[in-house]
């Protein structure tokens, strides 16, 4: 990601993109084809609210009822321990490289979903087909070997794909990867990001034959009469940013509750599943994910909104919203899965329309009808929930296609992020991360530094080690030779037991007889060592604990591997966050200290770099293997070890012959280098 990259690697990337936003777009169409074909079999129609009217009280109550006991099933039967898959996990998966989503394992989960979701469940689709598209982004990255650092993006290009096939929103699709999940604006993200988006899209668009909004509302359906409407604009972007806060918490207790009630989980996802279709007996709006419920708050339309008076009305709009809320509440708690997004768009329809109703009756000639505070409440609800108004903005604006709400919509969502942010730092979706003790990433720094693994640093050649037996009078010429300042002891099978510092060392030097039996053993001291697998956030936090500025890395039978500097992190750092297009040589003259150290520019692309000798090259000349001409690299120098283990530098010449454990200093470019590496088996 530190080098600019090549017109045929941008054009594979890019084929990965779209191939995942094709993948987002069958996700879409499989799960939305398959929901309404359950929803056909139990009796409920295409129309999950005009079902739920249409059905006798007895009915409303055992359709959830049984959908939760077969979700329920699924999961005790077929999902089991199959490692999680659900959004919060992909968020983990993206922000921390924690491993990669399983595709069998998501496919499993959206079955359970699937149960809650077509028998009325109070959730969204777009949670499991968010969680089907990352899953097949993480399956296509490990079948086309993507680097380990360069997955997450892929994984992001899923999200990105899941969520624009699932509500025909390309922009806002894009934009939630990006600002909810990778948070990150990068160029090197947003082109593949955008291309998968995109891609879903146009899927969704030609296997359904339309690319119409989701909401399609009338001209009239906003109208900003005055610029005095911003100011109750800004209000409802206030309030709807606390009643986000008090959503999230309706969540996170509600969980909580169903875990304090005695029996097992299956008991307990029944339960849930009984009490939706209880209150569906007087709200049959609670059912499904609530997209006709808003479509009819939108249009004015429905048996609910033929009232008159102002307050019933608002009364009405109001209570829809929470008994929403409270039921999307129930089915999450309960242990039914679904998306909460589309839920919370229902939220946010009925707290604006309620707070339009108020504000149209008492300003009737300065402010529009209530269509238009629900369609800006539904914006704001999402922002204060998410934390991301940029992609809430973009969202309403895609799913109506209304230009003229954008400037409200932008106020109102912007100011409810805030208020929200003020209250709770956690988004709908980090706050179950913290919950796990996980935290996401703040800032393109941090997150290198999460992102980043030691074995992506460190350096396996060369370390000075001794055994725990040797004397000092042996270590002082071995630590001298290779200029090192800390020297490692180790045990059999080369496990760490220690180290001793160099100035330790010199201390000791001043004293006249230290006597022969004074050994390494008795000179070291603990050290903190690191895995190759940890992160360089928490090698960051040893750096500040740790009185060296390197650390061994070892491995998991604790033997030495290798070392990461301070030097080597701050480098990463460099590189990725600063994204310097010209890196810089640093030749430091150590024989004169008056010269010390020079700094030379170096092209786009081309590298220093320190290799090992080729295999096919042991033992021949430097001139018969053609290095400059076979393999596209300068041979600067050549690294060789003595007899004590001291490196020597030398300057070769075309008859210098190479042998096994050489080194070399080359001069080329990146993709020159990083074929030497792969060939020499250092990759």
């Amino acid at each position: 990601m530190s080098r600019r990259k090549r017109p045929a690697e941008l054009a594979v990337g890019f084929l990965r993109a779209a191939l995942i936003g094709v993948c987002g777009g069958l996700a879409s169409v499989a799960f939305r084809g398959a929901t309404a074909w359950v929803q056909e079999l139990v009796g409920i129609g295409e129309n999950m609210l005009e079902g739920a009217r249409g059905m006798p009280v007895w009915q409303r109550i055992l359709t959830p009822t049984l959908g939760a006991l077969v979700a329920g099933l699924i999961t005790i039967w077929v999902v089991r321990r199959a490692s999680g898959s659900g959004f919060s996990h992909v968020m983990e998966a993206v922000s921390l490289r924690s491993g990669p989503i399983r595709l069998r394992s998501a496919v499993k989960r959206a079955a359970a979903s699937l149960g809650i979701i077509a028998t009325g469940g109070s959730v969204g689709r777009e949670g499991p087909i968010i969680a089907l598209s990352a899953a097949a982004a993480s399956s296509l990255s490990r079948l086309f070997r993507v680097p380990e650092r360069d997955r997450g993006l892929l994984l992001g290009c899923g999200v990105a794909a899941g969520f624009a096939a699932a509500y025909n929103a390309p922009i806002a699709g894009a934009l939630f990867a990006l600002e909810v999940v990778l948070g990150n604006f990068a160029i090197e993200l947003l082109a593949p990001v955008v291309v998968a988006s995109c891609t879903a899209t146009l899927f969704t668009w030609r296997v359904h034959a339309s690319s119409e909004p989701i909401y399609r509302i009338s001209e009239t359906a906003f109208e900003l009469k005055s610029l005095m409407e911003i100011v109750p604009y800004l209000l409802l972007g206030m309030t709807a940013g606390i009643v986000a806060v008090g959503f999230q918490h309706l969540l996170t207790h509600s969980s909580r509750w169903f875990d304090r009630l005695p029996g097992p989980q299956l008991t307990k996802t029944i339960f849930g599943g009984a009490l939706i279709g209880t209150l569906a007996i007087w709200f049959p709006e609670v059912w499904g994910n609530g997209y006709e419920s808003v479509v009819e708050i939108l249009q004015h339309s429905g048996p609910r909104f033929g009232i008159d008076d102002w307050a019933p009305l608002a009364a009405m709009l109001l209570v829809l919203g929470l008994v929403k809320a409270f039921g999307t509440a129930l089915t999450v708690g309960s242990g039914g899965s679904g998306g909460v997004f589309t839920p919370t768009l229902f939220l946010g329809a009925g707290l604006g329309g309620a707070f339009g109703v108020v504000v149209h009756h008492f300003a009737p000639h300065e402010t529009g009808s209530y269509g238009g505070y629900a369609l800006v409440g539904m914006g704001c609800l999402v922002a204060g929930t998410t934390r991301a108004p940029i992609m809430a903005i973009l969202v309403i604006y895609e799913m109506t296609r209304k230009y003229e709400i954008v400037v409200p919509l932008m106020l109102g969502c912007i100011t409810a992020s805030l208020v929200a942010q003020l209250i709770y730092p956690e988004s709908i979706y980090t706050a179950k991360l913290r919950a796990r003790g996980v935290k996401q990433p703040v800032g393109l720094e941090e997150s290198v530094l999460v992102t980043t693994r030691v074995a992506d640093v460190m350096r396996a050649d060369p370390i000075t080690w001794v055994d725990r037996a040797m004397t000092y009078a042996e270590i002082i010429p071995l630590a001298t030779a290779m200029r090192a300042s800390v020297v490692y002891v180790c045990g059999p099978a080369k496990k760490l037991l220690g180290a001793v510092q160099i100035h330790d060392l010199i201390e000791l030097a001043a004293m006249q007889d230290l006597g022969p039996g004074i050994i390494a053993a008795d000179l070291m001291t603990p050290a903190s060592a690191v895995k190759r697998d940890e992160r360089l956030s928490d090698v960051f936090d040893l750096f500040e604990q740790a009185a060296f500025d390197e650390l061994p890395v070892i491995d998991g039978k604790g033997a030495l591997t290798g070392v990461v500097t301070r030097r080597d992190v701050m480098a990463a750092l460099h590189l990725e966050v600063l994204k310097r297009q010209n890196l810089r040589a640093k030749f430091v003259h150590k024989e004169d200290a008056a010269r010390g150290t020079d700094y030379v520019e170096l092209p786009k692309g081309v590298e220093l770099a320190r290799v090992p000798v080729h295999p096919d090259h042991v033992g021949r000349t430097l001139g018969s293997c053609q290095v400059r001409v076979r393999h596209h690299l300068t041979v600067v120098s050549v690294i060789r070890r003595d007899e004590d283990g001291r490196e020597l530098r030398i300057l070769p010449d075309g008859k210098f012959r190479m042998e096994a454990g050489d080194h070399l200093i080359v001069l080329g470019a990146e993709e020159a280098i990083a074929t030497w590496r792969e060939k020499s088996g250092e990759a």
